[in-house]
């Protein structure tokens, strides 16, 4: 799979690309329906991302947001017995925390529920794990490493039912980053801005597209985004749940 998502400054490209993040293609919006499938199983979302919510919700999923009680760490590193784990086990085993947190307190649903969290960690051209700047420094320092260079982006995520006699479901899908140039004049009205907070690597891939930075993903953009959408899905429909007007097979 190529490079996608040229933007128009630092001498990329002169439009938005048609491989800048478009949200809408997976599905249709059901902001107004239930929280349960058609299969009786509730999908409980475990994060407080508006981002991975809405493309949940464009991709037509039925679901709950829920706010885990789980202290994400801004910058990943590996928990007990984890020492020298890839970036993925790492994202994969944040996002199962994240479910594990919920998962007593859903054990009594009726007709089940199943747990979805994610974790995105940024991996940097010398192999650096990134997560959140926590204050503007940072985020300059981070930023001013991805400036015309490579970094790749790995979101784990984890299913788990709530009925604990069942096995969780772990993946990890990863997505190569290339940045053009960007001026310091625009890293720092960026930074103005103060939209690097909350986010891993210090920025949103669809708002920087948007504005035209020079950004191109090789893989699923959506995976930079926080959520990898076309892994996901047939895993969900594995546990039977689908997007509305999905009939499946």
């Amino acid at each position: 799979m190529g490079w996608s998502g040229r933007g128009k400054a630092g001498g990329l490209g002169g439009r938005r690309a048609s491989g800048a993040l478009d949200l809408g293609r997976w599905g249709l919006d059901n902001a107004d329906m239930g929280t349960r499938t058609r299969s009786g199983v509730k999908l409980v979302l475990a994060s407080r991302s508006p981002r991975r919510a809405r493309m949940l919700r464009e991709a037509g999923y039925v679901f709950e947001q829920v706010d885990p009680p789980f202290d994400d760490p801004p910058q990943p590193e590996p928990t007990t017995g984890a020492a020298g784990a890839s970036p993925a086990d790492l994202a994969m085993d944040l996002a199962l925390q994240k479910a594990m947190s919920l998962r007593h307190s859903l054990a009594d649903q009726a007709g089940g529920a199943v747990i979805l969290a994610a974790d995105t960690i940024c991996v940097d051209a010398q192999g650096h794990l990134i997560g959140q700047p926590q204050d503007r420094e940072a985020a300059l320092q981070i930023l001013q490493r991805f400036n015309q260079s490579e970094h790749e982006v790995v979101t784990g995520v984890a299913l788990v039912p709530a009925e604990e006699s069942s096995e969780p479901v772990e993946f990890a899908d990863t997505a190569r980053v290339r940045w053009g140039c960007l001026s310091d004049e625009a890293i720092q009205a960026y930074l103005d801005t103060g939209q690097w907070r909350g986010k891993a690597g210090g920025y949103n891939l669809e708002e920087r597209q948007q504005a035209g930075w020079p950004i191109e993903v090789k893989g699923d953009p959506a995976t930079v985004v926080g959520l990898p959408m076309r892994a996901l899905r047939p895993r969900l429909a594995r546990l039977g749940i689908r997007p509305e007007g999905d009939a499946g097979p």
